[in-house]
């Protein structure tokens, strides 16, 4: 049953909280990060486009941004998080629920666009790579049954926010496929999946009484247990293709990410307060954000 539109046709809503929080700016590394890497072993190759770089870094933060905003608009609607809404324009710092809606859409459009130009510039199978990004952002959230609720979350951001974005970013610098991007785009996938898993572990509680996520059908004993082994994957996968020379050896520098991975875990043990656990997505976030700059970093140098 739709919250707002079924039951308070008359009534407009705002979001507590600013347009920032909606953005959701700690999450934001998911794209930035893999983006600045995937140009890094363009770098590598050759010459870089910085008009180009530019045009697909502000295309892929319009769709992620759209995505996040896409998520709250759709909660309230099933009736979920009705406590970020309020009907009191006196006690909100926010925008309206119907204005959410029009920033998503305008920044989807703006992304097709900028997406076009991108694909006159390199490649035009790069368009079927954006629409489908696209099209799964807005069924992350959206329709009778939004892929977040049936428990692929991880698998969505672990393909557009891994392979998709990192490996879209190198090729329209011009430069064919190889074995360097697919290391780079894989690591990437591992990393974005523990954040979305790390939310999930977060929200078990809440979730468990209105959609089934990954987290809430294993459990949070098995879902903790995955954690652990995707923060490793993450690492061993990058180590093992610096050792067979797929990525350079200056991205061992991402070894300094590893306190906050170790931090992450820590913060999810068995009977950690729930004080921790409510910690655990920012931890999650800087631990993508330290890892993915150090990535893009070792690869740039």
């Amino acid at each position: 049953m739709l919250y707002s539109a079924a039951n308070h046709k008359q009534e407009v809503f705002y979001y507590r909280a600013s347009w920032l929080q909606l953005f959701r700016p700690l999450t934001l590394t998911g794209t930035l990060t893999p983006i600045l890497s995937g140009t890094g072993i363009a770098a590598v190759k050759g010459p870089v486009q910085p008009g180009v770089f530019l045009a697909m870094l502000v295309a892929a933060l319009f769709v992620q941004s759209a995505t996040n905003l896409l998520n709250d608009y759709y909660d309230f609607l099933h009736g979920q998080d009705k406590m970020k809404w309020t009907a009191d324009h006196s006690n909100a710092k926010g925008p309206t629920h119907t204005a959410v809606l029009f920033a998503a859409v305008f920044m989807l459009s703006a992304s097709i666009l900028i997406g076009f130009w991108l694909a006159a510039q390199s490649t035009w199978w790069i368009i079927s790579a954006g629409a489908a990004g696209i099209l799964f952002g807005y069924l992350y959230s959206a329709g009778p049954r939004p892929l977040c609720s049936i428990g692929l979350g991880e698998t969505v951001a672990f393909v557009f926010l891994g392979p998709v974005v990192t490996i879209i970013s190198y090729v329209v610098q011009g430069y064919g496929l190889n074995v360097s991007i697919t290391a780079v785009s894989l690591t990437f996938a591992w990393l974005i999946a523990s954040m979305i898993l790390t939310n999930n572990i977060r929200d078990i509680e809440k979730d468990s009484t209105f959609r089934r996520t990954l987290a809430t059908m294993l459990g949070r004993t098995k879902a903790v247990h995955l954690l652990t082994a995707l923060l490793t994957l993450v690492y061993v996968t990058a180590i093992c293709f610096i050792a067979t020379g797929a990525l350079p050896v200056s991205s061992m520098i991402i070894l300094l990410a590893i306190p906050l991975a170790v931090r992450l875990r820590w913060s999810l043990r068995k009977n950690a307060a729930r004080s921790d656990e409510l910690a655990a997505m920012k931890l999650a976030a800087w631990h993508h954000w330290a890892f993915g700059l150090l990535m893009a970093l070792g690869i740039w140098i």
